[in-house]
């Protein structure tokens, strides 16, 4: 790989990251009742229907560690160590461990299932501080994976993977891959490579080979024969992992082509995809339409940030930092339930045949939709399922926190002959270098101030520091030491190659609030925020008197906001009225309210582009 992120102890997160970071440990990952239930669809196989409650532990616990790679928890890591254990304990003696009776094992969501719980200990074993369970976890892994070679696979009497499931050509399935290739990576025992390469051989689908179809790079992947947004992202993903190991461009050309296809035809301005309940449906275009359903999934906005991340730590292409921070900022930080509402007005839908029935539920960490379009958050649980004790849980509240990791981890990166400055987040990070302690800090607030400050301690050592330049900062001054320098940029970065102390390096840079036109409607952007109306700001239902122009500069006063906490709320003029945005983040997340309607789109009397 040509660039890591931070690793344990290395990184400390500041504002509203940390404050994020800090509610969902508290509220979700440190509850131990929790991690007992989830373990506990194991050893009842409470799948027997071919639901879905298989998937919450590993989903669960990759984010829980990931988050204690940004955040010093020693309490997280002896609740995450326990639940491993636990889950160690209900495997069967054949090497099976699922949550679907062995009758109709290998159907459904069976395989999507046990991806997730070998995904949860393989995200653990970097961070195990104890030999013995890492001996432990890799035994364990090796009997689950053994044991779908010995019933999976191309040879007679095996069942193909395209079978195991009859929704979305099996791609659900097929997303074990990521598994067996990081299991290779822990084992270097070939089998598991071999069933990696069986996997990628079938192409992903039983409908379409997606990769062949991707390494061609024409056709948009909602045009694909199945379009639901996150089993593909996930099969990418682990794509990603087999590149590493096999080094064929083809498969990173593959790769490529699909983040690229999917950004130019299926990417909406909040950083998500898909506005057809969690489907692809050329969303670059149907943003703007105003739709009652759901739309914008949780689960599909954090696994298009894992696998942006993956693939800037394999090629160093900072357009993936740039996808990172769009659907961080908006999208991803819009979906945590920091106002801690109870969800008392959120859908939890249980089906029984073709009929439906509400259950009450508790409240979640995560909502599972973003709507674009006067409508309301908090409307519907995703990957809602029953289970004991009166608890219920959704695949949006699980993934959740993965998101939230990768956004702290991303915003600095190591390699290429030094460190990387990617996101402009309130920040410290310390490691060592040459043997000596270097570290570096960042002061930083997109949301309000139009400046960064980034000190640096490098104990007299010489290495390169990147500044990564979105296209956002207009204007662009850089000072190191009060001394102005040239602001050259080079692959989306500004390169300090010198021996460093003690230095102050200041970006002062314009970013001015932004119309963005589109179908004739208008949204506002602040660099990689996006603003948004909330009800309880102002009318937002009316349309806009504007002769709106795409890119247009727009004169804004930053205020207080009196009635709800945000990170920045804005006075803006438009036309020949002055209206409230705040950021995206921030706006609708009253919604146990009856008054918790947003909009992103605007509708607008006079426009054009």
């Amino acid at each position: 790989m040509k660039y890591r992120f931070p690793k344990h102890g290395e990184l400390t997160v500041y504002g509203y990251n940390r404050d994020l970071t800090e509610y969902v440990t508290e509220k979700q990952l440190l509850d131990e009742n929790l991690w007992k239930l989830f373990v506990n669809q194991y050893r009842t196989h409470s799948d027997k229907n071919g639901d879905w409650r298989g998937e919450y532990w590993g989903k669960t616990m990759r984010g829980g560690c990931l988050i204690y790679e940004s955040y010093k928890s020693e309490r997280l890591y002896n609740v995450l160590a326990a639940t491993v254990k636990e889950m160690i304990s209900v495997q069967e003696k054949s090497g099976r461990l699922s949550t679907y009776p062995i009758e109709i094992e290998f159907n459904g969501w069976d395989m999507w299932c046990r991806k997730y719980v070998m995904l949860g200990m393989l995200y653990f074993l970097p961070i195990c501080k104890s030999k013995d369970l890492e001996r432990r976890i890799i035994v364990s892994l090796k009997k689950q994976a053994d044991y779908i070679i010995d019933h999976i696979g191309a040879e007679e009497g095996k069942k193909s993977i395209l079978d195991t499931c009859k929704l979305y050509g099996a791609m659900n399935s097929c997303s074990i891959l990521e598994a067996f290739v990081k299991l290779y990576g822990v084992t270097n025992e070939k089998r598991y490579l071999d069933f990696a390469a069986y996997i990628v051989g079938c192409g992903f689908s039983k409908n379409l080979n997606l990769i062949d179809e991707c390494l061609k790079g024409q056709t948009p992947p909602y045009m694909f024969p199945d379009v639901k947004a996150y089993e593909m992202m996930s099969c990418f993903e682990g794509l990603n992992e087999y590149y590493k190991y096999v080094k064929d461009d083809k498969y990173l050309k593959a790769i490529e082509n699909f983040v690229d296809r999917l950004v130019k035809t299926d990417y909406t301005i909040i950083g998500c995809c898909g506005c057809s309940g969690e489907m692809l449906d050329n969303s670059s275009v149907t943003q703007t339409n105003f739709s009652d359903d759901i739309m914008q999934e949780t689960c599909v906005t954090v696994t298009f940030i894992k696998l942006c991340a993956k693939l800037y730590l394999t090629t160093g292409n900072a357009k993936y930092l740039d996808y990172i921070e769009q659907s961080s900022y908006n999208a991803m930080y819009g979906s945590v339930n920091d106002t801690e509402q109870t969800m008392k007005k959120t859908e939890g839908d249980v089906w029984v045949g073709d009929d439906c029935y509400h259950v009450d539920h508790e409240a979640f960490p995560f909502d599972s939709y973003s709507p674009l379009v006067y409508n309301r958050r908090g409307k519907k649980v995703g990957g809602f399922m029953v289970m004991e004790d009166g608890r219920s849980y959704g695949c949006c509240a699980c993934i959740g926190s993965a998101g939230i990791a990768i956004a702290n981890l991303a915003a600095i990166s190591i390699g290429d002959g030094g460190f990387s400055v990617n996101l402009y987040n309130p920040l410290a990070f310390k490691t060592v270098y040459n043997g000596k302690e270097l570290k570096i800090t960042v002061n930083a607030n997109v949301y309000a101030k139009n400046k960064a400050i980034i000190k640096v301690c490098g104990n007299n050592e010489r290495f390169k520091l990147k500044l990564r330049i979105p296209r956002w900062m207009e204007n662009l001054k850089i000072c190191v030491d009060g001394k102005e320098i040239d602001t050259i940029v080079a692959d989306a970065y500004i390169s300090l190659d010198r021996e460093w102390e003690k230095s102050v390096i200041e970006l002062k840079y314009s970013a001015p609030i932004r119309e963005r036109v589109l179908n004739g409607k208008v949204a506002f952007t602040k660099g990689p925020v996006v603003l948004a109306r909330d009800i309880r700001l102002d009318d937002i239902q009316k349309p806009l008197n504007i002769k709106a122009k795409d890119g247009k500069a727009l004169r804004a006063k930053l205020v207080k906001n009196q009635i709800f906490k945000s990170n920045a709320t804005y006075k803006i003029h438009v036309g020949d009225s002055d209206i409230l945005v705040c950021d995206y983040a921030s706006a609708g997340k009253n919604y146990d309210s009856d008054s918790s309607c947003i909009t992103v789109w605007e509708n607008i009397r006079r426009w054009k582009i």
